[in-house]
């Protein structure tokens, strides 16, 4: 996240950390009056983006806006788990300047990032970024790895990554292959949401009825209507018919906060190591059964 910082911070701009979001305070007219943080301090600006999963933006969603259909289609979205892992190699492996699909029914997308991204450039040894999905039977996998140990879990990736890789990795090889440094196992335990058939309709655009108030991250759709001239524009995505038949019914609710300072509880990811289970039990006990 570092570049970003930088870029935010080169024009002017200020990046704010260990600062937990306790509340968006809105004004009569439904526009957001500022975000309140949990030490009291009130950030007022011009114009408010959230980039939050829909898991925490149920949690986060204030009273004035919760009977909008706009909104509670969001209810309709729930967040998966997902495991990102990071593994520092010995030695240089085949690769290509992008992002990758994998053939591994255990791991989706990949890139070397050691020739991807600028911070981790080397030219002599490998970093590998993976993406380990579906990692629970809540996202469709067959075995619950969130509950497994960081371990196991890069056990079976690099089995997999044998298969990836099996002129340069694996024990078979004369030289045994390229051997795996440090490893990190980065657990998300609700990210982005359940792409089940039929959800993608409750999607908000990323354009929403509040003024001042845009939505982000993967929780939004970006809506682009094409005029006759060819021209581009922005704009509110339509609300399904199943949302908007209940909008008479929809009754204000208090938004329940977020419990807790971690990345987890926020939506992101932590590297959780061998305390991991109590540490999921307080946060998403759900993800530890089988």
């Amino acid at each position: 996240c570092e570049p970003m910082k930088k870029y935010i911070e080169e024009r002017g701009g200020q990046v704010l950390v260990n600062q937990p979001l306790a509340s968006i305070e809105t004004n009569e007219d439904g526009s957001v009056k500022c975000f309140k943080m949990r030490d009291g301090k009130e950030i007022v600006a011009d114009e408010y983006v959230s980039s939050v999963p829909c898991d925490i933006m149920k949690r986060i969603l204030p009273r004035a806006w919760s009977t909008d259909p706009f909104f509670r289609q969001i209810d309709e979205l729930e967040g998966i788990p997902v495991i990102n892992i990071h593994l520092w190699f010995d030695r240089k492996l085949l690769n290509v300047n992008h992002l990758c699909f994998s053939r591994s029914p255990l791991l989706s997308v990949y890139a070397d990032m050691s020739t991807c991204c600028k911070e981790y450039e080397d030219p002599d040894k490998s970093m590998l970024e993976l993406v380990f999905a579906p990692c629970s039977p809540i996202a469709g996998g067959g075995v619950n790895w969130m509950g497994k140990s960081d371990e196991e879990i890069v056990q079976a990736t690099m089995k997999e990554l044998e298969r990836l890789f099996p002129t340069e990795i694996g024990a078979h090889l004369p030289d045994g292959g390229a051997k795996l440094l440090k490893h990190a196992v980065v657990k998300v335990p609700r990210s982005v949401y359940a792409a089940v058939p039929g959800r993608n309709k409750f999607r908000p655009s990323q354009e929403t009825p509040i003024k001042n108030f845009t939505l982000g991250g993967k929780l939004a759709a970006e809506v682009v209507a094409c005029r006759a001239a060819g021209e581009a524009t922005k704009g509110l995505k339509e609300i399904d018919a199943s949302i908007l038949a209940k909008k008479d019914s929809f009754e204000p609710k208090d938004p329940m906060g977020v419990k807790g300072k971690t990345p987890i509880a926020f939506g992101g990811g932590e590297v959780l190591g061998k305390g991991f289970e109590s540490k999921l039990r307080d946060q998403e006990a759900v993800l530890l059964e089988a």
